[in-house]
């Protein structure tokens, strides 16, 4: 079994809930009907319209989600990442803007990745604002659908292996090249200057800014990181050459023998001097 079906299996086991029902025994030995006076004694009240329930989108998310790219885990965490990114700050007011101004609505069943080609379609950018505002309406709509589904997967998948997080920065970029790309469409159908929706639309442009500058900062940080990396590195690299070339010039061995030699010479010049003392001394006292 592949690591996505394993992934979507637990989100599934995990997203469905069941009510359950109970149901009294009776006594055929019971008459029909029992009053009870006494409220202690009162029978206990059971709901009649607890049913067993089942998220409502689970096949329709499952049925888009198998149409997912699934090459490997990294292709399948970038494609599940950049749709969860896509619907971000979207609020009712910025879907009701979509809603108002979008075209034909897209068939269901559409897998996501030629919703996302279509969005990214210079040719429909410029001649049909309306579809590209359809797609990521459609977009939107299922992430929100299927959120706990795309979250699952994301979850499981770096769970296996969390080095793809490393790959955020580059789709959080992509998803918003796609997100500006909805606002031009919206600002060339009116939206941004329509009584009705132009204030969500306002929010989603300063949502967007927030979210460039946090790229950028992100960026910024990872460009320092990389150059403190470099430095640091070529800091090591200098001072190995350093100590190389001291190591190379002071020789310790050498330095011991030399010491060694300069005591082995003192000793003789010592040994030396003390004999000649010693001759000099018996030279003195032969003369008496």
């Amino acid at each position: 079994m592949s690591l996505g079906a394993v992934g979507l299996s637990a989100v599934l086991l995990a997203s469905t809930s069941y009510a359950q029902t109970s149901n009294p025994v009776v006594d055929q030995a019971v008459p029909a009907v029992v009053t009870i006076d006494s409220p202690a004694l009162s029978a206990p009240n059971y709901d009649q319209n607890a049913v067993a329930t089942t998220d409502v989108n689970q096949d329709y998310c499952i049925a888009i989600i198998t149409g997912f790219p699934n090459e490997d885990q990294v292709s399948r965490y970038q494609f599940f990442k950049l749709t969860d990114e896509l619907a971000v700050d979207v609020d009712p007011d910025f879907k009701a803007a979509l809603i108002a101004h979008r075209g034909d609505p897209f068939p269901e069943d559409i897998p996501v990745l030629d919703v996302i080609e279509v969005i990214a379609n210079p040719v429909l950018r410029q001649a049909a604002p309306e579809v590209v505002v359809s797609a990521m309406h459609h977009l939107i709509d299922f992430n929100q659908k299927c959120d706990p589904y795309l979250s699952g997967q994301i979850s499981s998948l770096l769970a296996y292996d969390s080095s793809l997080s490393d790959s955020d920065i580059v789709i959080a970029e992509d998803a918003l090249y796609l997100r500006q790309i909805l606002l031009d469409s919206l600002s060339r159908l009116g939206a941004d200057t329509d009584p009705a929706h132009s204030f969500a639309v306002q929010n989603y442009n300063a949502a967007l800014v927030r979210a460039r500058d946090a790229i950028e900062f992100k960026a910024y940080e990872d460009e320092v990181g990389d150059l403190e990396a470099l430095f640091m590195e070529d800091l090591d690299g200098r001072l190995a050459k350093s100590n190389d070339i001291i190591n190379n010039e002071i020789d310790r061995e050498l330095l011991g023998d030399s010491v060694g030699l300069s005591d082995d010479l003192i000793a003789d010049l010592k040994r030396k001097q003390d004999e000649e003392n010693i001759r000099t001394l018996a030279r003195i006292l032969n003369r008496y």
